[in-house]
């Protein structure tokens, strides 16, 4: 296998890790699919982009479509999944600031995509809006809890938050998100790993407080 060859001679992958990146990459592929690669789009719509996003934290979801795709061409063959998580496992370009294994990753992968995968069989169209609709409002009610907890000065961050702010007290915007944010996987996992993000900044700053 000329791929697996070039994936242990020139990026330094064992056997072990590249047969767990199989897995992985076969679990989240279209049935339907006959070329041996990724649409972008199934990546997106299997669930689990949020859980590599969280296992390599990612700074972004644009910065993992980044490392993905990286012909641009919205398709992922196995070995470009590879080379991507590769690239933030060992920290390299702005992707993202973490060391860690890619086996250990790629096996939570598999581990989390076999409920994904049960559940989404079970679940329809319908509930799975209803529960896109219930987690949006549940987000859009968390920043009007956390106002009264925004951090003083300025940063990037900072900034989003305030934002956050801003937009969840303006009905036409909060519709506006709403109606993408339950339409459009990207925009839903680019917007739950904001929230997250926000989380993350509030909770340091009720630390803070305490």
């Amino acid at each position: 296998d000329v791929i697996e060859t070039r994936l242990v001679d020139e990026i330094g992958f064992d056997l072990q890790t590249i047969d767990h990146g199989r897995q992985a990459f076969l679990s989240l592929m279209d049935d339907d699919s006959h070329d041996g690669e990724l649409t972008m789009s199934a990546l997106i719509d299997s669930e689990i982009v949020e859980t590599i996003i969280e296992l390599l934290q990612y700074e972004s979801f644009d910065a993992f479509v980044e490392s993905m795709d990286a012909d641009e061409d919205e398709k992922v063959s196995f070995e470009n999944f590879m080379i991507g998580l590769q690239k933030c496992t060992y920290g390299e370009g702005e992707f993202c600031d973490v060391s860690c294994d890619v086996s250990d990753v790629l096996s939570e992968v598999i581990r989390r995509m076999e409920p994904v995968e049960a559940k989404n069989k079970e679940v329809s169209a319908s509930d799975r809006k209803e529960k896109y609709s219930d987690k949006f409002d549940n987000m859009v009610t968390s920043f009007g809890e956390w106002e009264e907890l925004v951090p003083t000065g300025d940063g990037r961050m900072i900034d989003v938050l305030r934002g956050c702010f801003v937009g969840a007290k303006n009905d036409k915007i909060v519709g506006a998100l709403k109606i993408v944010y339950m339409d459009y996987s990207a925009l839903r996992v680019g917007g739950d790993l904001v929230f997250k993000l926000m989380g993350k900044v509030v909770k340091r700053q009720q630390k803070k407080a305490a």
